[in-house]
């Protein structure tokens, strides 16, 4: 990363956190507490998973991630962090490989004129193996989502399909 890029990312970021104390403000000065409680408990929370993203030691992969909604116009990317490794180093690119070769063939069956929302969940495998990565894509598509036979695939992908979207399931070794 240059240091454009660096100046990019941080340009975003702080017109994104801006945005949320702007809100907050704004219903303070409509003598509005609670709702600008509520904004600012959200805001908290996110600064939280974002700290919790930042610690696993996966620079390449949380920089993927501070960054996703710069790369799509049409997707609006959340995430949780449940897990107790602390050293994502040797997954780091994989986790980043393999997630943009979901969005790759996701970006083939979306309409470029509906907003999308996915939800990404980092979650300990019960052995401490590894971890699990959900992907949750909330929308409607063009044509079914289908993986199989896609030779791009590091690892292998489950994919289920549900009334208001695509759900896609995969596990990182971390040892």
């Amino acid at each position: 990363m240059n240091e454009e890029d660096v100046i990019n990312l941080l340009r975003h970021y702080r017109h994104d956190l801006l945005n949320h104390l702007q809100v907050v403000q704004g219903y303070l000065s409509m003598q509005k507490p609670e709702k600008a409680k509520n904004k600012m408990n959200a805001l908290m929370e996110f600064l939280d998973e974002e700290r919790k993203l930042v610690n696993l030691n996966a620079p390449a992969f949380a920089l993927y991630i501070l960054q996703f909604n710069t790369y799509y116009e049409n997707v609006r990317l959340s995430y949780t962090i449940h897990t107790n490794q602390r050293d994502l180093q040797k997954a780091d690119n994989l986790l980043v490989r393999q997630c943009e070769q979901i969005m790759m063939h996701v970006s083939e069956i979306t309409d470029k004129m509906n907003l999308y929302t996915i939800h990404l969940q980092l979650g300990d495998k019960p052995d401490h193996s590894g971890m699990n990565v959900d992907i949750f894509i909330e929308g409607t598509f063009a044509t079914e989502f289908k993986l199989n036979g896609k030779e791009s695939m590091d690892m292998p992908v489950q994919v289920s399909h549900c009334e208001n979207g695509i759900e896609c399931n995969f596990e990182v070794p971390c040892k």
